[in-house]
């Protein structure tokens, strides 16, 4: 195995040190037991939307046919081990799954999609990455599939998922390299879609007789009037991580009114307006933040902040809320019971808003032509309505379908869903993301983000060294002169 291919072993179980490929039941079922599910209760979680059949509709039809999936390991890997059996026995098909790290992952898509034949019918590609991957034509188009009654499960409901989802990963220009624009349907949102809320502890609030921050500055005193020994008034990811950048700054930043590109991605007038007031104020909101931090944040990413919160130490952060559900997992949270949700704060006359998040779900254009039907097969089930349920309720990652987030069994049991459903509803699509040079430029941002929250520099310097960086990278790729 080559070094770059380290963190890139198939699933099995909890990703073994094995290298062998797919998820064998026995696996499966051992897993699943492992977690408290029996066979009878696991298949009984994944009817809550029955397998409808329609006269031109075989279910079987591509029973035998063995595909490969290259998949993101953000609790979608334990759902399909969780679910492989009930696939195999309403498909007849067998799905070998593949879900290295983010780095990875992306690394091997493109290697794939490059080449002439993907060795995976199906990839998980990440909405950032849409007009690099989508737009560079690797995808099949799919609105045949899905108008055809034969191939297509009468009960999918194509129209029940999340617009804004809809738009970041699967409509696509070629022709005008418009990213969510035209009628060409290239992916699927799935396996989950997401944004960002403000999570805060209510028995803490509660008891110092405050409300959910409303503005960026009741966050800080908010946490000033927290933070203790034992509590930390406030967690960011404040790590050199792409979520520093993406969530931390950019939220702060459009909920001051910032505007992050001014001209047009597909001209040469895309200029970046990262050390606008608004950049900045953005930045020192988190330096300003750091008394009231934990001493460790700059080296904060995903598992810190979570683990950290659902452990009672962390009072309030905004977090991506497919990420951050976890820390309703009784079993798991000591908080569970004593966490609320709320909207992002927003400077006054700003209204709440996110970046948009989520993944993709495609198939290569250049996979063998006699798996793609049953490749389609498989996607349809992935992304049912019955496995968005399922993953919502037993691992809260965040639903790709209107109706997950309105189902009322699911509400009874995570309230936040409303505040999740809300976020996803006004996010703001990253504009940097109409462009391929999206992750040089995020590399670029979070490097010197982390040196100002590390003391090495102010606001005002780090703004402006990315906002040149920005300008080289951006004349170079040809969108600004």
């Amino acid at each position: 195995m080559k070094d770059k291919d380290k963190d890139a072993r198939p699933l099995e179980g909890e990703r073994s040190e094995g290298n062998r490929k797919g998820v064998s039941r026995r696996r499966v079922m051992q897993t699943a037991t492992a977690v408290g599910l029996s066979g009878t209760a696991l298949g009984g979680l994944m009817k809550a939307v029955p397998q409808a059949k329609a006269a031109g509709f075989d279910p079987m039809k591509y029973k035998g046919t063995e595909l490969n999936m290259l998949l993101v390991p953000e609790g979608e890997d334990k759902v399909m081990v969780d679910l492989m059996p009930q696939f195999e026995a309403e498909t007849g098909m067998k799905l070998n799954i593949t879900a290295p790290a983010v780095g990875p992952l992306i690394e091997k898509t493109l290697q794939n999609l490059k080449a002439d034949k993907s060795g995976f019918e199906i990839i998980n590609y990440l909405g950032f990455l849409t007009t690099q991957q989508v737009g560079g034509g690797y995808f099949t188009q799919l609105n045949d599939l899905i108008s055809n009654a034969d191939e297509t499960p009468p009960d999918w409901d194509f129209d029940d998922f999340i617009p804004g989802a809809v738009k970041n990963v699967g409509y696509f220009d070629l022709k005008n390299k418009g990213r969510g624009q035209g009628k060409d349907l290239y992916g699927i949102p799935g396996m989950h879609s997401g944004s960002v809320i403000y999570f805060y502890r209510k028995d803490l609030f509660d008891a110092a007789g405050l409300k959910p921050a409303k503005t960026w500055d009741e966050f800080r005193e908010t946490a000033k009037k927290l933070h203790s020994d034992k509590v930390a008034g406030c967690s960011f990811i404040g790590k050199n991580d792409f979520s520093l950048a993406f969530v931390e700054w950019y939220t702060r930043f459009i909920t001051n009114g910032g505007v992050l590109m001014s001209g047009d991605p597909n001209g040469t007038n895309f200029k970046p307006n990262v050390n606008s007031p608004e950049g900045i104020l953005a930045l020192q909101l988190m330096i300003d933040c750091l008394p009231y931090a934990p001493k460790n944040v700059t080296q904060y990413a995903y598992t810190e902040n979570v683990d950290g919160f659902s452990t009672g130490k962390i009072a309030q952060m905004i977090f991506w809320s497919t990420i951050a559900g976890p820390v309703f997992d009784k079993s798991k949270s000591l908080v569970a019971d004593k966490t609320g949700t709320a909207a992002v704060p927003a400077a006054a006359g700003q209204k709440p808003s996110a970046i948009q998040g989520g993944w993709g779900l495609g198939i290569p254009k250049n996979v063998d032509p006699a798996k793609k039907m049953a490749a389609w097969r498989a996607l349809t089930w992935l992304t049912s309505k019955k496995v968005n349920k399922y993953e919502v309720e037993k691992y809260q990652i965040d639903a790709s379908r209107q109706s997950t987030f309105k189902d009322p069994d699911l509400l009874k049991q995570f309230p936040y869903l409303t505040d999740s459903a809300a976020a996803i509803a006004n996010a703001s699509t990253l504009p940097t993301s109409n462009i391929p040079e999206t992750f040089p430029l995020n590399d670029i941002m979070n490097v010197e983000f982390s040196n100002a929250l590390l003391g090495q520099q102010d606001a005002k310097t780090a703004c402006a060294n990315v906002q040149t960086q920005w300008e080289a990278v951006l004349r170079k790729g040809g969108h600004l002169i």
